[in-house]
């Protein structure tokens, strides 16, 4: 089954950092949406050349299963947003919109040593 979203339903983000050897640390802001699964992440930015919108399919977490594996929170498993090369450093959740809030919120809590969480309502 394929991921799907409606782009009119973006419930939070994430902020990506990536630090790559010999290099400046650059920070990415990742879209949360809800969909056909527990959460969708899309990197949205403006084509350089075009100012055309873009955006990148990221990742997603089909349920909270997928997700604790994903987060390292399952025996045997790591958390593939907390790397040498990249991880999460502030999530926000919108309180009215993100179906999962509570579990996301209680996910990343557990997942991430040092992590910024902000919660809002629009």
């Amino acid at each position: 089954m394929s991921v799907n979203w409606n782009w009119s339903d973006k419930c939070g983000e994430v902020t990506l950092k990536q630090m790559h050897p010999g290099e400046e640390d650059k920070e990415f802001t990742i879209s949360l949406y809800n969909g056909n699964c527990m959460v969708v992440m899309l990197h949205e930015f403006k084509d350089r050349e075009t100012g055309e919108d873009m955006y990148n399919f990221f990742s997603f977490f089909s349920d909270k299963e997928h997700a604790k594996n994903c987060l390292g929170l399952s025996k045997g498993t790591n958390n593939i947003f907390c790397t040498d090369y990249q991880k999460f450093t502030k999530i926000r959740l919108n309180k009215k919109k993100c179906r999962y809030f509570k579990d996301l919120l209680t996910l990343f809590a557990q997942a991430f040593d040092n992590i910024e969480i902000e919660v809002y309502t629009e």
